[in-house]
């Protein structure tokens, strides 16, 4: 190997102590606990549709109230800025480099069938390739999302979400 900056050593070890302390932490703590913080943050959600983020890079709650919602990351140093914008950024590079995200990945349309909504995800032409329960997205036609379809941005199930609709203030499933 070249001689090799020290900081890009130190960067390095940064980057992987930091995931596996966080694989530590989500395993050092009780399973209990963790369902009752999950529980917890779906209840004080509104009745609507989410996408619940799973992955490292993909943690957090995505609220679908808008007609379009366009998942995606940054630009990295060495591309070029999109010529769109995401309105939510996955933080897919790991090492300052695109893993499996695009910068523009895959959308989600709302559409209206006699006042009830229904939510189509479609592939923004991505490199990797978008999956819904295991099965990449051909064409154009899209997917029509069902509560608890998982969602993947790339075919290794890291940048996952899961569908969600919460009916009323109670957890059901539709």
């Amino acid at each position: 190997m070249a001689k090799v900056d020290p900081i890009i050593l130190k960067i390095d070890q940064l980057i992987s102590l930091s995931r596996l302390n966080e694989l530590a932490a989500i395993m050092n703590t009780d399973r209990s606990d963790r369902l009752a913080h999950i529980m917890a943050a779906m209840q004080q959600l509104r009745p609507g549709a989410y996408l619940l983020g799973t992955g490292p890079a993909t943690t957090g709650i995505i609220p679908l109230t808008v007609e379009e919602v366009v998942i995606g990351r940054a630009a990295t140093p060495v591309e070029k800025p999109s010529d769109g914008i995401a309105d939510y950024a996955v933080a897919d590079t790991v090492y300052f480099g695109p893993r499996e995200t695009s910068r523009l990945h895959a959308k989600v349309l709302r559409r209206w069938r006699e006042s009830i909504p229904t939510f189509v995800l479609l592939d923004m032409g991505s490199t990797c390739g978008t999956f819904v329960n295991g099965q990449r997205l051909e064409g154009d036609s899209g997917h029509v999302l069902a509560h608890g379809d998982v969602v993947s941005l790339g075919a290794s199930q890291v940048s996952t979400y899961v569908f969600f609709v919460k009916v009323d203030e109670r957890l059901e499933d539709v």
